[in-house]
């Protein structure tokens, strides 16, 4: 289910090589009475200092020559703060550089770039084989995606919520539709939840079938199955847990930057111990629900753009990049990760 994390770096290589464990699906159970495993002020503490090293160790952006042109970038809801900074502060290094905003969503973007592969698009989830496929047999002929910056999820509910932890278990069981062979949680009482509590309804909180997130909920956590009928549709991650904070009985999915005050993100049991979601337990690689914000571009498209797309990746990946991608909420790269992914784009890099 999970992405394979080591340390602060994700090791995954391209689409096919995305690591996702799916373990066997089997009935929901309460989950063992644990409690989360904490950090200590001092760890968290030396997790900082290590994510400022790791900032420090990446190559700041230094711009190869002018550059010039017109790129329209699209895609997901998740990314479009970060977005738009990365767009903001390229553009001071190349000002004769326009970027416009296409259509918003994974979906969208990626319709879009299969039409104009001048379309950078941008994605909450990882590609499929078959959606690259999809891509070369239209107008985006040699389509890549690499990652930018990571995006761990939590499992949040109303701050009143008893529930203790969740298994990986469960939680397929949330969000997948109910069917004949698998089992779904629609009250409390079936995440193991007692007293008041265990027969009230699940209610789930979601982004639209165009949004990246819910791509991502269907292919990693339900397994590909169907997903459960959500109580409530909203339009940016902000809103979702927004929402769970606005209802008693709410669950949502969303990233470590979405939570506020009125909800609280359940511990995930993990080999039996039950981990809390914080940047701490990220960090020291103890968490490893996250996944990868990627970008997409049709490389042919390279060769004739005059060094554009090139620029911003360069830009995107380079510490200035990566600090943009904190401020949003999100989780940097490591050095040797965007150099192996920059050398697919034009060549090995000078070390």
């Amino acid at each position: 289910m999970f992405l394979v994390i080591v340390g602060m770096v994700a090791w995954v290589h391209g689409p096919t090589d995305l690591a996702c464990a799916q373990e066997p699906a089997r009935a929901p159970e309460p989950a063992p009475v644990q409690e989360p495993a904490r950090v200590q002020e001092t760890q968290s503490d030396n997790q900082h200092l290590a994510l400022m090293h790791l900032i420090e160790s990446l190559e700041p952006y230094h711009p190869k020559g002018e550059i010039r042109g017109t790129a329209i970038i699209s895609g997901s809801t998740t990314m479009q703060s970060m977005a738009r900074s990365w767009s903001e502060r390229f553009r001071k290094f190349h000002p004769e550089v326009v970027l416009t905003k296409g259509k918003d969503g994974t979906e969208n973007a990626l319709q879009e770039i299969s039409e104009n592969p001048a379309v950078i698009a941008g994605a909450s989830r990882p590609l499929t084989e078959a959606e690259l496929t999809a891509l070369k047999s239209k107008n985006c002929k040699e389509p890549i995606s690499l990652i930018v910056a990571l995006d761990p999820l939590a499992l949040y509910v109303h701050i009143d919520n008893p529930i203790n932890s969740i298994t990986p278990e469960q939680l397929e069981a949330i969000f997948r539709a109910p069917s004949t062979d698998k089992p779904h949680a629609a009250k409390w009482g079936d995440l193991g939840v007692k007293g008041a509590w265990a027969d009230q309804p699940i209610r789930i909180h979601s982004r639209s079938d165009i949004s990246g997130t819910t791509g991502f909920i269907k292919q990693w956590v339900a397994a590909g199955s169907e997903l459960a009928k959500s109580a409530q549709v909203h339009e940016t991650n902000h809103d979702v847990t927004k929402g769970v904070g606005s209802d008693p009985y709410g669950v949502a999915l969303s990233g470590f930057g979405e939570a506020n005050p009125k909800v609280r993100a359940v511990p995930l049991v993990l080999n039996g111990s039950a981990v809390e979601a914080t940047e701490a337990n990220f960090l020291a690689g103890r968490y490893p629900f996250v996944r990868p914000l990627i970008l997409i571009i049709d490389k042919e498209a390279t060769k004739t753009d005059g060094g554009l797309r090139e620029g911003i990746l360069r830009y995107v990946l380079s510490r200035d990049g990566q600090l943009e991608a904190i401020r949003a909420g999100f989780f940097p790269l490591d050095p040797a990760f965007i150099r192996k992914q920059l050398d697919g784009i034009s060549g090995p890099q000078v070390r």
